[in-house]
C-alpha cells in the first residue's frame, strides 16, 4: 500500500471513528485519544488530518449533508416524481440513515449538546436543517401557497426532530412514521380537494 494511500485510509478511519464515538458518548466526552484507540493509531497520527478536535464537527456535518443530499435531496427536486414517492424517498433515506449507526441521530445529538455550549457550530447546524426545511417545502409548494408550504415544512422537520428522540427512547418507528403519514395525508388532502373543485 503507497503512503498516500494509507494516509487516506487512516483518514476515513479516522473520521468513522469520531463520528460513533461523538453519536455515543457526545462530543466533549470524545476525545482525541478515545479516537486513537479506537483507530490503532497515535494522538499524532490524528492531529496529521486535524488541526483541532473541532474540525471533526465540520467533517462529520459535511459527510451527514453529503449522505443525504446524494442519497435524498438532490432527488427531491425531480419534478418526475410524485410527492408521495418524494415523501417516500425522504423517510427511507432517513431511515437507512438512523439504522445505519447506533446511538440515534448524531446530528440531532450534536445540537442538543453544541447550541448553547459551542456556538460556533450552529451556522453548520442550520446549513444541515436549512436542506431539510427546503426539500420538505419543495414538497408542499405542489399543494400550497409558498409561505403555507414553509410553514408546513418548519412544522413537519420539527415533529420530526421530536419523534426522533421518541423512537430512540420507547425503541420503536412509530413516531417518525406518524410524521411522515401526516406529511403524506397534508399533500393528499389538499390534492382530494383540488380534484373536487
Amino acid at each position: 500500500m503507497t503512503a498516500r494511500k494509507a494516509s487516506t485510509n487512516h483518514k476515513h478511519q479516522i473520521f468513522e471513528q469520531a463520528r460513533q464515538l461523538m453519536r455515543m458518548q457526545g462530543y466533549h466526552r470524545t476525545s482525541i485519544a478515545d479516537i486513537a484507540q479506537g483507530c490503532g493509531l497515535s494522538k499524532a497520527s490524528i492531529y496529521h488530518h486535524i488541526s483541532e478536535k473541532k474540525d471533526l464537527v465540520g467533517v462529520t456535518m459535511q459527510a451527514v449533508q453529503t449522505f443525504f443530499k446524494e442519497n435524498c435531496f438532490d432527488l427531491i427536486y425531480d419534478n418526475q416524481l410524485s410527492n408521495n414517492q418524494k415523501i417516500d424517498l425522504l423517510f427511507s433515506t432517513l431511515n437507512q440513515y438512523l439504522e445505519e449507526y447506533h446511538g440515534g441521530c448524531l446530528v440531532h445529538n450534536l445540537v442538543h449538546e453544541l447550541a448553547d455550549s459551542q456556538p460556533e457550530f450552529l451556522n453548520l447546524f442550520q446549513d444541515y436543517f436549512s436542506l431539510w426545511l427546503n426539500a420538505a417545502a419543495h414538497i408542499f409548494q405542489k399543494s400550497y401557497t409558498p409561505e403555507i408550504a414553509r410553514t408546513l415544512a418548519e412544522d413537519m422537520v420539527a415533529q420530526l426532530g421530536g419523534a426522533i428522540m421518541m423512537d430512540r427512547l420507547y425503541r420503536t418507528s412509530r413516531y417518525v412514521q406518524r410524521v411522515k403519514t401526516l406529511m403524506m395525508s397534508y399533500t393528499a388532502e389538499k390534492q382530494t380537494a383540488a380534484a373536487m373543485v
